[in-house]
């Protein structure tokens, strides 16, 4: 933080942003969605027999325009507030709790007529009720409760000056949910009751015919009762995800009402029905969606994860919602079928209940299709398998509505609520998976229906049609398409150099470049590195030698006899290998900085003070409490880089005076200190082979002549690099990578116990793996995911 001015000196006038003067333009959209909201409502049906449109109790209107209108007005008070027609001294919990207050008649309005229609329902059970009675709730209470809550939510602009009351919205999703679940149950052991209670009252004495009706309304019952468990139990596991779903699909509810809002029966739910339609709580479900609208309430990350993780989940969870209602659905059908108990004959059930079975198999494929592929190098799904499910969900359920239509053609709605926001759900998830914006940038580099836009195939040429444009000259060309470069990276290896070092090779293909171990690849790659793309003139045997990571060494010590290969480091690229120096160095690569600070806690300091260290590898060293690392972290927050002159510095501390030696002198100090010629300790510490090969060829160099001492040396040395490198753990090199896929991390966590710590603190494991993790009841790993949180 910047130092305070020193005495006598006035502080600097700071201007702190205010919630009625920086309005960003997503506040703007939440008011206007608000308002068409509310004003909608005004021509939309509250009952089957109250509308402000449609007619009613003249007091009632009253109420219910007063009401919305007060709604709308509480539209305006920022606006006010920033006019200054508030007075000066209005704050934004003021205007917050104002706001809240003029949206609450709106909302007991909403619960008076929920409550209203439950007490409704239950004078089926006296003597002069008919089957039907109540008058329900319907599309004007569904979107008027919509806006309302949008209009009483935190600006985003508020919740930027004061955030506290987020959460506070934010927790009401789960008991909206479970309260809705509840309704649901109550309406359906009614509706059981009813059956028993009631059912000679209308000529059924025979008892087969009871049983009938009980199995019946059970099944129907039980469809919403599934869904809104389903709904509820996830967002009691997985509440990021689940809760995106709860918004689409409260959404969903809302567009089908509205097309549904001119229908006297479809337009509204009914608390007490008979097997007809099912209480699904749409009220509730509606005014659960709406708060999950809160501004930052749709997360860019959630559970460690990439966002578009989250949001692929969220899909996946919409699909399952619509399998588990197919079925459902389906089962309602066999029942009326086998009890020939509905208004429709014993072959149109039956062909219904196909249709529901048809569109649940294709939705559990869908839930399939988006599931992590683990066994694959690249876990993401499939973005345009997802797409043409939904829409063959889309077809299916168009047909399903419309033949149902042509077999209730009695003068009875066909289509209700759920039916029509199931078939909205499919474009909602196929629009998700192909716009949002977390989603596109987790397929960065990867455009959608790729294999139509990649061009033609490397059969029919690569490029505009020249004689010459050829594979080669496309995986070198920056226009040549995402598809193209994959193609041509995985069938044609001799141009996967080119495709390494083309500027437009997207991220996941230069991560898989880099785990082929290919000595051209890995040398365009480390030139990629340096910020140099394309191969240069002359081809480059000795990659290391233009690596950013290893400085240029004399010709001569590379060429001895003595060293195995052109590519080992030498004596003079020691210093850098030491973590003491890579530590503090700023173009050391994050995944080594990430090793460091997870393996060599006296560095971490340095780590911390490095202006390359990556965000979220600076957010975990603050949550370690280690004073110097805070020290680090404080000036590196006041725009100081690098460790101070006067504190212990680790680096210098740390670096081995005789890997800074000439090559000519390194074979006296061969000689006389044997121990001085073993690798770096941060090297010895990985494993035990590295220690043993370095102390073999000091004896040697001692029994040779002391004229002849420092070739040898030389070539030790080298030697002794060289082996060190070939040792390294691939698995944990893998895992120390901050970009290591999901497919990896599986793979290590599942068959490396030793790694399942890295495994928890890696940023890319997804939430089923920590779960998994925090089920092996290993102290360690529960530590971390502890740490994690």
């Amino acid at each position: 933080m910047p130092a305070p001015p020193p005495p006598g000196q006035a502080k600097p006038y700071e201007p702190k942003p205010s919630p009625f003067t920086d309005i960003p333009v997503s506040d703007y959209v939440r008011d206007g969605v608000a308002a068409i909201l509310l004003f909608v409502s005004f021509f939309l049906p509250w009952t089957t027999a109250f509308g402000i449109a449609r007619g009613g109790s003249g007091g009632i209107i009253a109420l219910v325009v007063l009401v919305t209108i007060l709604s709308l007005a509480s539209l305006g008070l920022p606006y006010l507030a920033r006019l200054g027609m508030l007075g000066q001294n209005w704050q934004v919990g003021q205007v917050r709790v104002l706001r809240l207050v003029a949206n609450g008649p709106f909302l007991v309005t909403v619960i008076a007529f929920l409550g209203y229609d439950v007490i409704r329902g239950l004078f089926r059970f006296s003597e002069t009720s008919s089957v039907f009675s109540g008058d329900g709730i319907g599309s004007a209470a569904w979107i008027g409760l919509a806006g309302a809550l949008l209009a009483a939510q935190p600006r985003a602009a508020e919740l930027r000056i004061d955030p506290r009351s987020a959460p506070r919205w934010l927790g009401w999703i789960k008991p909206l949910m479970f309260v809705a679940t509840g309704f649901a149950v109550l309406s359906g052991l009614l509706g059981l009751i009813f059956v028993l209670v009631t059912l000679n009252r209308y000529g059924y004495t025979d008892g087969a015919a009871t049983l009938q009706s009980l199995v019946v309304v059970l099944v129907s019952s039980a469809v919403p009762v599934a869904v809104l468990g389903t709904v509820s139990a996830g967002l009691a596991r997985r509440f990021g995800s689940w809760r995106l779903t709860v918004a689409g699909f409260g959404v969903a509810l809302l567009v089908a009402g509205f097309f549904l809002s001119f229908d006297d029966l479809a337009s509204v739910e009914l608390f007490l029905t008979v097997t007809v339609y099912p209480y699904y709580s749409v009220t509730f479900w509606v005014a659960a969606a709406a708060i999950a609208f809160l501004p930052f309430g749709v997360p860019a990350a959630a559970d460690a994860s990439h966002g578009g993780y989250v949001w692929l989940e969220a899909a996946r969870n919409g699909l399952r919602i619509i399998a588990v209602w197919s079925f459902g659905t389906a089962l309602t059908q066999i029942a009326l079928a086998a009890t020939d108990f509905g208004i429709v004959s014993v072959g149109e059930s039956i062909a219904l209940a196909a249709f529901s079975v048809l569109i649940g198999v294709l939705a559990v494929v869908g839930t399939k299709a988006l599931g992590l592929r683990y066994s694959s190098e690249d876990p993401r799904p499939s973005r345009e398998v997802t797409i043409g499910i939904c829409l063959g969900l889309l077809v299916l359920m168009i047909a399903r509505m419309v033949t149902q239509s042509i077999m209730y053609d009695y003068g009875y709605p066909s289509v209700w609520t759920f039916d029509l926001a199931a078939a909205a759900a499919t474009i909602f998830i196929a629009l998700s998976v192909a716009v949002a914006p977390a989603i596109r940038d987790l397929y960065s580099g990867v455009p959608l229906f790729a294999s139509v836009t990649a061009g033609p195939s490397p059969a029919a040429g690569y490029g505009p049609g020249a004689a010459g444009y050829g594979p080669g000259a496309a995986a070198s060309d920056p226009r040549t398409p995402a598809a193209t470069l994959f193609e041509i990276a995985t069938t044609t290896p001799e141009l996967r150099p080119a495709v390494a070092a083309n500027p437009s090779t997207y991220d996941e293909l230069l991560d898989w470049l880099g785990k082929l171990n290919d000595p051209a690849v890995d040398a365009a790659l480390a030139r990629r590195a340096a910020g140099q793309f394309g191969l240069p003139a002359e081809t480059v045997t000795a990659p290391v030698a233009s690596a950013p990571i290893a400085p240029v060494v004399p010709q001569p010590v590379v060429q001895t006899p003595a060293v195995p290969t052109p590519a080992a480091p030498t004596p003079a690229a020691q210093p850098w290998s030491d973590p003491a120096v890579q530590a503090s160095d700023p173009q050391t690569p994050a995944a080594r900085l990430f090793e460091i600070a997870s393996t060599t806690p006296e560095l971490r300091p340095a780590v911390a003070a490095n202006p390359s260290t990556y965000r979220d590898l600076v957010d975990w060293l603050g949550k370690l409490n280690d004073p110097a690392v805070d020290a680090a972290l404080a000036r590196r927050a006041a725009g100081q880089f690098g460790l101070p002159d006067e504190a212990p510095n680790t680096v210098n501390a740390t670096k081995d005076p005789v890997a800074t030696e000439p090559a000519s002198q390194l074979s006296s100090v061969a000689v006389s200190e044997p121990a001085s010629a073993e690798v770096p300790p941060a090297e010895t510490t990985t494993a035990e082979p590295r220690v043993e090969p370095t102390r073999e060829p000091a004896v040697e160099i001692q029994s040779e002549p002391a004229a002849e001492a420092a070739a040898p040396a030389r070539a030790a040395t080298s030697d002794t690099q060289t082996e060190t490198i070939e040792v390294v753990d691939p698995d944990a090199q893998a895992v120390a990578d901050p970009s290591c896929s999901a497919a990896v991390l599986f793979r290590l966590a599942e068959h490396r116990p030793d790694l399942r710590v890295m495994v928890a603190t890696h940023p890319n494991a997804y939430p089923g793996l920590l779960e998994w993790l925090g089920t092996l009841g290993d102290p360690a790993v529960d530590q971390a995911l502890k740490d994690r949180r």
